[in-house]
C-alpha cells in the first residue's frame, strides 16, 4: 500500500504540479522577477529535490480551484455518462445489490481490504484522471500568458501557435481525465460485483432505510 499511495500523490499531484511550477518560472522570468540563466549555477541536488517538493506543494495547492472550476466548466467536457448508470446496464441484475446503492468511497475501501492489487489499478485509474485534469487547467493558464505574449511580444506566430496547442491541449487533458476517472468508477462496480464477500459485508452493515414518523394522534 505505501507504493500505491506514492504511485497516487505522483501521478495526481506531482506531475500536474510540475507544469504549474515551470509556468510559474517563466513568468516570473519574463516579469525580470527572477533570473532563470543564474539557475545553473546552483547545486543540482538542491535544484532537484527543491523541484520535486514545489511540484508536489503545487499539486496540493492547485487541487481544489481545479474541483472549483471543474464543477462550472461546460458539459461537452465532462465526464459523459454516468459509470453507475453504465454498470447497471451491463449487469441489470445488480440493481438491487448493497453495493451499488451505498457510497463508492465505502466500497473502494472494501476493496482494498479484499483485493488489493485491484486497488492498486483502480488507485491508478483514479491518480491519472485526477492528473489530467488537473494538467487541463495548467494547460489554461499557459494559453492566457500565450495571449499576453500574443499582444506584447513580437514572436506573434509562435504566440498563436502556442495559443492554438495550450487549448487543444487544455480540452484534450480534461476529458481524457474524466474519463479515466469513469474507468476507475466502473473498474470499482465491476471489481465489487465479483468479490461476494464485498456484497455480504454490505448487506449486513448497510443502514436500514429511515422508516417514516408515524401519524399524530387523533387524525384519521
Amino acid at each position: 500500500m505505501n507504493l500505491s499511495l506514492g504511485v497516487f500523490d505522483i501521478f495526481a499531484y506531482s506531475v500536474p504540479g510540475s507544469l504549474y511550477l515551470v509556468l510559474l518560472l517563466y513568468v516570473l522570468d519574463r516579469a525580470s522577477w527572477i533570473d532563470l540563466g543564474q539557475v545553473g549555477d546552483l547545486n543540482s541536488t538542491v535544484l532537484i529535490a527543491g523541484g520535486i517538493i514545489a511540484s508536489y506543494l503545487l499539486g496540493h495547492l492547485t487541487y481544489a480551484p481545479r474541483r472549483f472550476l471543474g464543477r462550472r466548466m461546460p458539459q461537452w467536457l465532462g465526464q459523459g455518462r454516468d459509470a453507475r448508470a453504465e454498470f447497471l446496464d451491463r449487469f441489470p441484475g445488480a440493481r438491487s445489490m448493497a453495493f451499488v446503492r451505498v457510497d463508492q468511497a465505502l466500497v473502494f475501501a472494501a476493496i482494498e481490504v479484499k483485493a488489493p492489487d485491484s486497488a492498486v489499478e483502480i488507485s491508478r485509474l483514479r491518480a491519472s484522471g485526477i492528473a489530467l485534469r488537473n494538467a487541463g487547467i495548467a494547460m489554461l493558464l499557459s494559453a492566457g500568458v500565450a495571449v499576453v505574449e500574443l499582444v506584447a511580444s513580437h514572436e506573434r506566430g509562435f504566440a498563436a501557435f502556442a495559443v492554438a496547442a495550450f487549448l487543444a491541449g487544455f480540452v484534450g487533458a480534461t476529458r481524457a481525465g474524466h474519463e479515466l476517472s469513469r474507468w476507475a468508477a466502473l473498474k470499482t462496480l465491476e471489481v465489487a460485483f465479483w468479490l461476494p464477500g464485498i456484497e455480504a459485508e454490505l448487506a449486513t452493515r448497510s443502514p436500514a432505510p429511515p422508516q417514516p414518523p408515524p401519524a399524530p394522534s387523533g387524525t384519521s
